[in-house]
């Protein structure tokens, strides 16, 4: 149903006007099995609703219904798996789709035109909104559980895994509130790590991801930089540089504040994996990086040691950092497609 609500109606009104009230029905809704229930007139079973059978085909148009009674309209089992997919970006075709039931993404692709000779399969965004929903309760889930310590912190009571003697107490409820806070405003992505590039797809079928209704696919232009965030004296984008590791990068932007953790420094690929910078890589440890990257420099994570949250931090700030990649590349792709 294309407008479904609650909407006035008459004693035996035509199934047919009801429908018009409701902007009729959908190319995917199946007429040929519409669900009718109305609440059992007992008052002693009130709640209770009874089927009423509508039959199907062109006569279900003209039965009967009347005020509250419920209409549904199911959708064709053919129809199960449809539903529309947007292409961002530098498809040669690029927009809303039409997803047929069991699609994959090589025939969304195809379907697109293909990739544009500008295109970075390798840096596809590809969003689907059950996984955003997860990653959204993971972020709220882990502001709580931060907020609990923080009162248990300020009750005085020892925490699991929580460092005793020195550790800086106030520093600790600052840094917590502070992460709680940005953990309940970030905006989840849910950002799914797939193969997009046709020519892998061909020889590689077990990789083509099949595509669900609602789904987001961004191909990104080649980049010509690496971003460099975190603690570091100037944090932004700089230009690629064959064969530079993180740590040429980071030097690059006035190297690590003085409260860095180089130790825990990481790289988010283009393609949205994380992996650690490279043990000792201000040493010259660590892969050289590739256009697109990001490179996170985090905070001293020393009055998380209060709790014992440390080992959870580089994670953290990992699922907010691929978040907020994948999120700035589809509003980017966003404005340039038609």
């Amino acid at each position: 149903i294309r407008a479904p609500g609650l909407y006035p109606m008459l004693e035996n009104t035509p199934l047919a006007d009801a429908l018009a009230a409701a902007g009729g029905v959908t190319a995917l809704g199946n007429m040929a099995a519409p669900d009718l229930a109305r609440e059992v007139p007992n008052p002693a079973l009130t709640g209770q609703v009874t089927r009423v059978s509508l039959g199907g085909g062109a006569g279900a148009g003209a039965k009967l219904v009347s005020p509250r009674q419920s209409l549904r309209i199911p959708r064709r089992e053919d129809a199960l798996d449809t539903g529309p997919v947007l292409l961002l970006g530098e498809f040669r075709n690029p927009g809303g789709y039409e997803l047929r039931r069991g699609e994959r993404l090589s025939e969304v692709i195809a379907r697109a035109g293909g990739l544009t000779p500008e295109a970075f399969p390798y840096g596809a965004v590809f969003t689907r909104e059950s996984v955003r929903q997860r990653q959204q309760e993971g972020f709220a889930r882990t502001a709580r559980d931060l907020e609990s310590s923080l009162v248990q912190l300020a009750a005085g009571q020892a925490l699991p895994g929580a460092r005793g003697g020195t550790s800086d107490v106030g520093g600790a409820m600052k840094a917590g509130r502070e992460l709680a806070a940005t953990l309940r405003e970030a905006r989840a992505a849910g950002r799914v790590v797939v193969e997009a590039n046709p020519v892998i797809l061909l020889a590689r079928p077990d990789l083509d991801m099949l595509v669900e209704p609602g789904d987001v696919i961004a191909m990104p232009k080649r980049p010509q930089d690496v971003t460099v965030v975190g603690a570091v004296q100037n944090p932004g984008s700089l230009p690629f540089r064959q064969g530079w590791r993180a740590a040429e990068y980071i030097e690059a932007s006035g190297g690590a504040q003085r409260f860095a953790d180089t130790s825990r420094a990481f790289v988010v690929l283009p393609n949205g994996e994380a992996a650690p910078a490279g043990q000792g890589f201000f040493q010259g440890g660590g892969p050289p990086l590739v256009p697109g990257s990001l490179v996170m420099l985090p905070q001293d994570p020393a009055p998380f040691e209060t709790w014992g949250y440390v080992r959870d931090m580089t994670q953290i700030l990992g699922q907010l950092t691929i978040s907020s990649a994948a999120l700035a590349v589809i509003a980017r792709e966003a404005r340039r497609s038609p």
